[in-house]
């Protein structure tokens, strides 16, 4: 039920990051649970080889240590690690051949890896953004930022509450992760995160209307990922507001009980996305974060509010801590099972295990200044905590399944670190970065235009992990002649690329309207 403090909190915004584990970008901060020893050097017992199955040694299989960088070191990150379940995540976690996991056990792992868990995250191949045929992760997977390099990151955990225990709800990719995020799992949409279609189980979105609660999605661009495959709220207008309006929200006093706010856009270069998804730079959305926070701050919704910034999962990097046990979202599902392109093998997972650590920070006037907090807690204790929210001071218990059900509310950082009087001393600007999105200088993302890109930026070849994400994501709109159909357009340009986005969106819009007139 919600915390001694919940009752201070009348609005919840959630602004949810790409593909960035715990001790990537927090592993060197101070006092938490990274990759540094008390005298400030790595860990020597956080390691990796390319080769998992035998010891380690400084000749033909050296261990790899997690590596500090700055800034300058991002451009390092070349890569989209392999982060899929299967050929992926099992591998990263257990080693070379695991197949799966199902009652509390991997599938088919080796009887020895070094170290036992977290072994496989050089080994496993991933594919080089800027190349191809795919080559292994080598050293970057292991990166880890100095403190006070992601500046607005690491300065807002010194302000607030910083989680370092907190996990992504399966160990894989995007979409199953966003799926636990709306719907407490990934339903009919299974592990495979090509899986094309829509997920039609009822989302939070449903639950919070049903309450008489309203909600919305913002997005800095017009790409909807986290809206377009969601059946149940598919063209919804409050599923596909610009980021302009929660500036007008703010003003107006119409911010909304929840409010979502996607990453994604349609930046052509890594120093222009705002999603933080390698191999973009973390700059554009660290000046995302700053810009919310400092509109959230000056807003009267400031003492009623909490900001939530969290990452779907870690994208295949490195965290040296094992996931944990958890129940699955219907203990009668059957075993989900997917296959990998031009891989034999059958992946099978009973959703019994949480995915690797995220960095999570908890921002709020009523909470404690410079708080590390070591309870475990999983995305899904955020629809815990909104489905709290909306019955209390009831004793009814609201869940969409037995995941978010069981799922430990953010609740308890209230009781454990909340304020009885409100803090006065919170930074009420945080200057972002110049030359990126959103930084001095730039337009702001109260203008509505400010997300758009430059005609220079639309005529250059698209990231490929933007590709990536499209195909996904525009796979399974129905309505279009392309439908049940993969992607196999190449697109020179991001011109080419968004045209064919509205074209299919475009598609699913007369789709559903035509079906809903019958």
């Amino acid at each position: 039920m919600p915390g001694l403090y919940s009752n201070k909190i009348q609005h919840v915004v959630v602004l949810m990051f790409e593909n960035r584990s715990f001790d990537h970008m927090l592993g060197g901060f101070p006092g938490v649970n990274g990759v540094l020893q008390k005298d400030g050097t790595v860990n020597p017992a956080f390691y990796n080889t390319m080769n998992p199955l035998k010891p380690a040694d400084t000749s033909t299989n050296p261990a790899v240590l997690p590596t500090v960088i700055d800034l300058a070191g991002q451009s390092g990150l070349s890569h989209d690690f392999t982060h899929d379940f299967g050929d992926g995540m099992m591998l990263d976690l257990f080693g070379p051949g695991t197949s799966g996991y199902l009652d509390g056990a991997p599938l088919t792992p080796p009887a020895t890896t070094y170290p036992a868990t977290g072994s496989g995250f050089v080994s496993t191949i991933a594919t080089n953004v800027q190349s191809w045929p795919p080559t292994p992760n080598g050293p970057s997977v292991m990166y880890f930022f100095e403190y006070g390099a992601p500046r607005i990151f690491h300065q807002l955990a010194s302000e607030f509450v910083v989680c370092d225990n907190w996990h992504c709800d399966m160990p894989g990719h995007t979409k199953a992760n966003r799926g636990f995020m709306h719907c407490a799992t990934t339903g009919n949409l299974g592990i495979d995160d090509e899986a094309a279609g829509f997920q039609v189980n009822k989302t939070i979105f449903n639950e919070i209307e049903e309450y008489g609660l309203d909600w919305k999605m913002y997005t800095p661009t017009d790409a909807h990922i986290d809206s377009l495959w969601l059946e149940q709220i598919y063209g919804k207008p409050n599923a596909e507001a610009p980021i302009s309006e929660f500036c007008t929200d703010l003003a107006n006093g119409t911010l909304p009980f929840y409010s979502f706010i996607m990453c994604w856009s349609d930046g052509s270069t890594p120093e222009t996305d705002t999603s933080m998804h390698p191999a973009s730079h973390i700059e554009p959305g660290e000046n995302y974060l700053a810009a919310i926070y400092n509109k959230l701050r000056s807003s009267p919704y400031w003492e009623n509010t909490l900001l939530v910034v969290n990452f779907d999962e870690n994208g295949g990097m490195y965290d040296h801590v094992p996931p944990p046990q958890t129940v699955p979202p219907d203990p009668t599902q059957p075993i989900s099972t997917t296959f990998y392109q031009g891989d034999p093998t059958e992946y099978q997972f009973d959703f019994t295990l949480l995915g690797v650590r995220i960095p999570v920070l908890l921002i709020s006037p009523w909470l404690s200044k410079g708080v590390i907090d070591s309870t475990q807690y999983q995305n899904t204790s955020i629809l815990r905590y909104l489905e709290d929210l909306m019955v209390q001071p009831s004793n009814t218990i609201l869940s969409l399944t037995q995941r978010d059900e069981k799922a430990p509310s953010i609740a308890t950082v209230f009781n454990q670190y909340g304020l009885d009087v409100m803090r006065t001393d919170c930074p009420e600007n945080i200057p972002g970065y110049k030359g990126f999105p959103f930084g001095p200088g730039e337009p702001d993302i109260c203008d509505p235009d400010a997300t758009k890109p430059t005609a220079e930026a639309m005529m250059q070849p698209p990231m490929q992990h933007m590709v990536n994400v499209a195909n996904i994501y525009l796979a399974g709109l129905p309505g279009h002649p392309d439908s049940g159909k993969p992607i196999t357009k190449t697109f020179a340009t991001n011109a080419e690329l968004s045209a064919y986005a509205k074209e299919r969106k475009e598609a699913a819009n007369k789709f559903f309207a035509e079906k809903n007139k019958k």
